[in-house]
């Protein structure tokens, strides 16, 4: 009886816990897909990408992970599902290629839903920084379309709108 009371005890500490912490974002597996979990992984995406770090942000990313650009294109290699997208993002960020100076989304105002084991986390987003070496600093509204499996969220779309009049590839210079 009383290893029946500590296997309860322990359960009772250990489940929420690794729900807190899939929440949080460590990597841990969650119990199921819940909004908070989400929107946590989203969080970790623009974390990633506002540190430049290509290890965490590609880590989030399904194989086939594809961007529908602000410009209405779709960038996910020659063919479809091939996992050129992924590739090609997470190589210009590790060679310095893709750049953020700033990457702020707002998800204090994010729209996050949940369909079963499919997320969609939309959001306001501000950013500049560098690709191919060419500084850009733009407004979008993003959304990341997240798939659960194996316990956690992976990112299988990125759809950029970019906000009328936004875009800039004029750095103004500080004086």
């Amino acid at each position: 009886m009383r290893h029946l009371a500590v296997l309860v005890l322990a359960g009772w500490l250990v489940v929420p816990a690794v729900k807190m912490s899939a929440a949080a974002g460590s990597g841990k597996p969650a119990a199921s897909p819940t909004r908070e979990n989400a929107l946590a992984t989203a969080e970790d995406l623009a974390r990633a990408m506002r540190t430049n770090d290509a290890d965490a942000f590609c880590s989030l990313l399904d194989p086939d992970w594809a961007v529908v650009s602000g410009n209405g294109e779709i960038g996910e290699g020659d063919k479809m599902g091939d996992g050129q997208m992924k590739k090609a993002i997470c190589d210009a960020i590790k060679a310095g290629n893709f750049t953020r100076e700033t990457y702020d989304m707002d998800f204090a105002h994010a729209r996050v839903r949940l369909y079963g084991n499919i997320a969609t986390v939309t959001a306001n987003l501000s950013a500049s920084g560098t690709f191919h070496h060419k500084w850009f600093a733009v407004k979008e509204v993003q959304t990341d379309v997240l798939q659960w499996e194996d316990g956690a969220w992976k990112d299988v779309l990125t759809h950029e709108t970019i906000v009328k009049g936004s875009l800039s590839t004029v750095k103004e210079s500080s004086k």
